[in-house]
């Protein structure tokens, strides 16, 4: 069951049509969600409320692959996470038969690629983890390069 403000969000509607084919589970909060999560290859990363979402840092905690559906979502870190290696974006408005044969064919036919997929996600996730006290890798140190970075980038006066 889906909140009221979700009501506009056309792209969870679409994806719901699909929670009864094979090897997918879509739908509300349920008790094994995070064990569910953590025994797929990919997450849907559906479009939200604003223009991010809590489902894209779930699905690195969980160690799947995230399966962006938002042509609107914009991507964080983005001059440090390889987002093309670590996830799969799709247009919200194809979500359809062609994304699950995709997936398939990825999982079934192309397994070195999501294992590959797997290991990015793994390696990169310590970016998403705001209770690791990285000095290296964490989401603060992303934060201040991104910072830095637009500082950078602005007119001198």
């Amino acid at each position: 069951v889906n909140h009221g403000y979700y009501e506009n969000v056309t792209v969870r509607r679409s994806l719901l049509k699909y929670s009864m084919l094979p090897n997918v589970s879509i739908g509300g909060f349920v008790e094994e969600y995070f064990e569910i999560m953590g025994n797929s290859h990919f997450c849907f990363v559906p479009e939200g409320t604003s223009s991010w979402t809590n489902h894209l840092y779930e699905s690195f905690f969980a160690g799947c692959i995230p399966l962006i559906v938002s042509d609107r979502f914009v991507l964080p870190f983005q001059g440090i996470v390889p987002w093309e290696k670590v996830s799969i974006r799709w247009p919200q408005d194809h979500i359809g038969e062609e994304l699950y044969l995709y997936i398939y064919d990825l999982v079934y036919n192309r397994r070195e690629v999501v294992e590959e997929m797997k290991r990015n996600v793994d390696a990169y996730a310590c970016w998403f983890d705001f209770y690791a006290f990285d000095d290296v890798c964490s989401p603060y140190n992303a934060i201040l390069r991104e910072l830095e970075h637009r500082k950078r980038s602005m007119p001198r006066k």
